[in-house]
């Protein structure tokens, strides 16, 4: 690894005459912006003071994203088995650079999409209280073409949610830089894994089943020092020892900080790969 790997420029001819790669990207924008509904979640239920229902409502998007990344993952995999193939290593670090930036570029719209989104939980946490069921919701948005008019009436510009953001004092600071971080990691680790594994072919599944160990830093980050603070704040803002518009700068940080991190991926997914392959070749040479 070098200097000038890390940095290596995307070239725009790789993105426009490779239809799976743009696929590829397509759905990594999308899962990054429903992940970012996160945050619309927690505005929302703090608003309403229906704080499970909004994070239930959450584990719908969830599972949606989820479903796309049974797409996304294997159809990047076959970009780099095609490109293995024919010993292009270095076109493979431009493509893969590509689908991380549009980690970032998703992470930008969802920012964007906030507002719209904090109206389209309000109206499912509404839903959710007359119908008492995401399957009844869904058998009366069919049924009912005047639900549609409702839900395209959530349409927001963007906007930084009627609060100042640089009053930031008002919130825990630390876990800001926290969630900057663990999103990067949260990014990279199943593309740098799979990078590792075209850089050294004798460690390829070996190298594929340790993306745990750099996403892995990403989810301790997360959920143990960014998830339980930034719930706390809004349990705050639900009992009245705070007001919801700190809640607003919060989730105003918290977006940015995931477009941030997710650039930030572009710098750490080589490093992040050389350490995947060096912990690779370790296991690979232990002796039992």
């Amino acid at each position: 690894f070098n200097y000038k790997e890390k940095l290596m420029p995307l070239r725009l001819e790789y993105l426009i005459y490779d239809n799976r790669l743009i696929v590829v990207c397509l759905l990594n924008i999308i899962i990054n912006m429903l992940t970012l509904t996160t945050n619309a979640a927690r505005v929302s239920g703090a608003r309403t003071k229906r704080v499970a229902t909004a994070l239930s409502l959450f584990n719908v998007f969830q599972v949606s994203f989820r479903l796309l990344n049974l797409i996304y993952a294997p159809l990047m995999a076959s970009i780099v088995d095609i490109l293995a193939r024919e010993g292009k290593i270095e076109i493979i670090l431009i493509k893969l650079k590509f689908v991380v930036f549009a980690a970032a570029l998703g992470s930008f719209l969802g920012f964007l999409m906030l507002p719209t989104f904090i109206e389209v939980y309000i109206l499912g946490i509404r839903a959710m209280e007359k119908y008492g069921s995401i399957p009844r919701i869904a058998a009366n948005f069919f049924k009912k073409p005047r639900y549609w008019g409702k839900l395209f009436g959530c349409l927001r510009r963007p906007s930084l949610l009627g609060v100042n953001p640089l009053k930031v004092k008002v919130i825990p600071k630390s876990f800001l830089f926290f969630n900057v971080l663990g999103v990067s990691m949260w990014t990279i680790g199943v593309i740098s894994s799979t990078y590792a594994s075209v850089l050294n072919q004798s460690l390829v599944r070996t190298a594929i089943h340790l993306s745990g160990i750099v996403n892995g830093i990403g989810t301790i980050l997360l959920f143990v020092l960014v998830e339980p603070v930034s719930a706390l704040v809004v349990d705050q803002a639900v009992s009245g020892e705070r007001p919801e518009a700190h809640v607003r700068i919060m989730v105003i940080w918290l977006a940015l900080g995931s477009f941030v991190g997710n650039l930030l991926g572009l710098v750490f997914m080589v490093p992040g790969a050389q350490y995947i392959l060096r912990i690779s070749q370790y296991i690979s040479n232990l002796k039992f």
